[in-house]
């Protein structure tokens, strides 16, 4: 089970990093060959996608997916299970046809309020009624790939998304070079989703078939238990979701495409970042809910304390470093067009920064739904803080006003969601808090010196960029690993050197 979660990790880093850079190299070119407008309104598209604004309604149907299969495989009970994988795909394919005829409905509507003008107001309303009608593929995707995942067949999924976005970036070049119109990049993004759909779904289809997993009635059991899931994965996204991807939407009901595209630039590589984060992490699920079911209360908790202190450990320095270095790379990666608002990319890294501290410990505790509970809590106060500070700040820095406050209410809320993680893994306070203040001390102080080097060294390429990121990674690391982390932190380096064949077990 471990050495498939390293080697799903693995798998997934080297899926994502290559998928993640192909995708921000799209970003520039859109702008430059089509404006920012244009890129505002193929960015507003596609928040009504699943992998947009849509995400806070999809019902956590992936995720809910992921523990039906991974607990069946446990359990052995696939019975079981084929109730529980037939109602959850007739709750998606209901909630398809629902969002899939608001969008429709009310695109007249969402043209007005995002204020499109009369030389885009044909083309956009096709694309929007596309969209539509490309949700009835993409809500149902959701279950098939929480099943893949339950499987734990990860190279599935990183293959199908590394190659659909090459073939978006490469039709998207093409595009560019023959001056088609913006709306071919709208059409290309959602005919390489829907290939990566159909390709996970003919996965989860066989995954399920060599179970002798068929369509069987559920009973009221199987209802309440998913429904009970659903919404409480349904209030965690919903409050996740308006201070995230509903942020571009009201930008666009405030202020109008360009300040969509404004804002997305700004806040493209943090959100890749936390997104990349994200999905990495999902590989721990079906391993959660496997010892879940086990009882392994011992395992469980080693996991969670693993991913409390390593998680920030590697991930925090590089998404520290790029902040740092943000004007830099925003005149290296867009061009001087946005330099000017370079300080508020880097001030939106401090969002996917705080996210590290909680994000395996959020993920595990998907197999409680007490401890959800009280993180959904913490949760809507983060929102609360984020919608004072915007609204007070909005006719100060307009779209900007939105990062202001979810900065601020992730920082705020931090200390308390860390320490719920910490009290239901039963974790020895005193060596808890001496870690992570040991780590944020360490970080703080290399920040310092990095800015202050940066203040007077030119850093004008891409090489002395990821030099000098390089460098304050590894310094950080390795202050962390010799100062932060304890024993039983460092027997995983080994251990997992032995998982990947890296290393002798006599060694």
């Amino acid at each position: 089970m471990i050495k498939r979660l390293v080697q799903n990790t693995v798998i997934s880093a080297l899926a994502f990093g290559v998928a993640a850079l192909l995708g921000l190299l799209v970003i520039p070119l859109i702008i430059r060959t089509w404006g920012v407008t244009e890129f505002g309104l193929i960015v507003i598209s596609r928040l009504l996608l699943p992998g947009g604004m849509m995400a806070v309604l999809d019902l956590g149907l992936s995720e809910v997916a992921t523990q039906i299969v991974a607990r069946a495989r446990e359990h052995r009970n696939w019975t079981q299970a084929s109730h529980q994988i037939t109602f959850l795909g007739i709750v998606s394919i209901a909630l398809a046809l629902i969002l899939s005829a608001v969008i429709w409905l009310t695109t007249p509507l969402l043209v007005s309020a995002m204020k499109v003008d009369a030389a885009h107001l044909e083309t956009f309303t096709r694309i929007m009624h596309y969209t539509a009608l490309a949700n009835l593929l993409f809500v149902p995707a959701l279950v098939w790939e929480g099943t893949v995942k339950g499987f734990e067949r990860y190279n599935l999924l990183r293959v199908a998304e590394v190659t659909s976005t090459a073939a978006y970036v490469g039709l998207t070049f093409a595009a560019s070079w023959s001056a088609a119109g913006f709306e071919i990049v709208a059409y290309v993004y959602l005919g390489t989703l829907a290939a990566r759909a159909v390709a996970i779904g003919i996965a989860a289809f066989v995954g399920l078939r060599h179970k002798h997993v068929r369509l069987l009635p559920w009973t009221p059991d199987v209802r309440r238990d998913l429904l009970h899931r659903c919404l409480l994965l349904l209030q965690g996204k919903l409050m996740g979701g308006i201070s995230g991807p509903l942020q571009p939407f009201l930008i666009g009901l405030l202020f109008g495409p360009k300040a969509v595209g404004t804002y997305d630039a700004l806040v493209r590589l943090s959100r890749v970042s936390k997104v990349v984060v994200s999905l990495l992490t999902s590989a721990l699920l079906p391993v959660a809910s496997r010892l879940d079911e086990r009882g392994s209360t011992t395992s469980f908790q080693r996991l969670g304390d693993l991913g409390l202190i390593m998680m920030p450990m590697f991930v925090v320095p590089p998404l520290a470093a790029t902040a740092i270095l943000s004007p830099e790379i925003m005149n290296i990666w867009i061009g001087p067009l946005l330099a000017p608002y370079a300080l508020w990319m880097g001030l939106s890294f401090l969002v996917p920064i705080c996210a590290q501290y909680v994000a395996i410990g959020s993920l595990i505790f998907l197999t409680r739904p007490e401890v959800q509970a009280r993180l959904n809590t913490l949760m809507a106060i983060q929102l609360l803080i984020w919608a004072l500070v915007s609204a007070a700040t909005l006719h100060l820095f307009a779209e900007r006003a939105l990062i202001l406050g979810q900065v601020i209410g992730s920082i705020a809320v931090l200390p308390w969601q860390v320490g719920e993680l910490r009290s239901a893994l039963d974790l020895d306070r005193n060596r808890f808090a001496r870690a992570i203040g040991t780590q944020l001390a360490i970080l703080i102080l290399a920040s310092i010196f990095l800015g202050t080097i940066a203040g007077y060294i030119r850093f004008d390429s891409v090489l002395k960029l990821a030099l000098s990121s390089m460098v304050f990674c590894l310094i950080t690391w390795v202050l962390q690993y010799f100062m932060v982390l304890e024993k039983r932190h460092r027997t995983v380096f080994p251990a997992v050197g032995q998982l990947m064949g890296l290393t002798s077990k006599s060694s």
